[in-house]
């Protein structure tokens, strides 16, 4: 199925707020490379996001992984005060 055109905004909105997210956090430069946000995948609801992410020279991607989710919480966080304002 053939995401809209709302999807992809919302979508790209998340993607731009995220890349931001991280850099604050530190989490775009870790284990020796670079991690990005490579895409945003929203149901067409909009109530469940996909996030996919890119692991450039990382010596230990599953470490750096880890790491990521052990932020999720501030991550979620964050990313729901900038969405509400």
């Amino acid at each position: 199925m053939q995401e809209g055109k709302r999807q992809k905004q919302v979508g790209g909105l998340i993607q731009e707020e995220l890349n931001k997210i991280f850099q604050r956090f530190g989490l775009n430069m870790m284990e020796g490379g670079m991690v990005s946000i490579s895409s945003v995948k929203v149901t067409p609801d909009l109530l469940e996001t996909r996030v996919y992410l890119s692991f450039f020279q990382v010596r230990d991607a599953q470490k750096a992984l880890e790491k990521i989710q052990e932020r999720a919480g501030d991550i979620k966080r964050e990313l729901g005060n900038i969405v509400i304002q």
